[in-house]
Parts: structure tokens; sequence; C-alpha cells
């Protein structure tokens, strides 16, 4: 233990609904860029709950991404990282572009969760045209 550990407290346990938190979180700081709009999109998949992103960010900063990763796949259930999955593909497709970055990370968690790209296709199609206001001009 570092002299100043005992100021830092524990890491909040993970659960499915941190679980997703700390995703979108992840998946926000991929591209090392994190927008005002970005933290507003996350606070809006988390119902607004601040404490909720706080303790994500706790987690964070307490875990890699590869031992999050393995402690979230443990802990889902099939239903529950598909839910995760499709709340990280909306937000990578938020805007449009899914930059390098994000799509590496995106590809680290199907490969964690045992999920292919050819269940996540219809999906990902679903997503690509929620997100296409421009046929609403």
């Amino acid at each position: 233990m570092g002299l100043f550990d005992m100021f830092k407290g524990s890491p909040p346990e993970l659960t499915p609904k941190l679980t997703l938190a700390v995703a979108l979180l992840h998946m926000i700081h991929a591209d090392g860029e994190v927008e005002a709009e970005e933290i507003g999109q996350v606070l809006q998949a988390l119902g607004n709950d601040k404490a909720l992103f706080e303790n994500a960010g706790k987690y964070a900063k307490s875990n890699d991404v590869d031992a999050f990763l393995a402690e979230s796949a443990k802990l889902l259930n099939d239903d529950q990282k598909l839910c995760v999955l499709l709340n990280l593909l909306d937000s990578l497709m938020a805007d449009g572009v899914a930059a390098p970055q994000e799509q590496s990370l995106f590809s680290r968690f199907m490969s964690a969760y045992g999920v292919s790209e050819q269940t996540l296709q219809p999906y990902a199609l679903g997503v690509s045209v929620k997100n296409n206001r421009k046929v609403l001009e």
C-alpha cells in the first residue's frame, strides 16, 4: 500500500448497470478527446444518473480496459452483453464517424463478450438508420 492509498477509497463493485456506464466512458475516451456532447450523451444513456456516472469514473480509474473486459464478461449474461454492445454501437455511430480507436475498442468488447459481427449486423443497420437524420431534411 502506497503512502496516499488510504485516501483513495475502494472502487465501486462492478454491476451490470455500472458496466454500461464504464463501457460508455471507455468508448468516449477511446479517441483521446472527450467533448461535452459526448458526456451529455453518456449521461442521457444512463438516465441522467450522475452518481452512476461518477462511480463509473472511479471504477475506470482503478481498472484498465483489459481488467474491465475480463470482469464484465464474467458478470454479464448474454442479453446484458448485447445491451452494452448496442449502447456502445449507438454511441460510436452517433456522429456518423467511428474513429479507428473507437472501432478497435468496440472489436475488443465484441471479442471479450463472444459476440460476432454477423450477430450485430442487423442491429448496426438499425442504429445507422436511426442516426441518419438527413432523411428528415
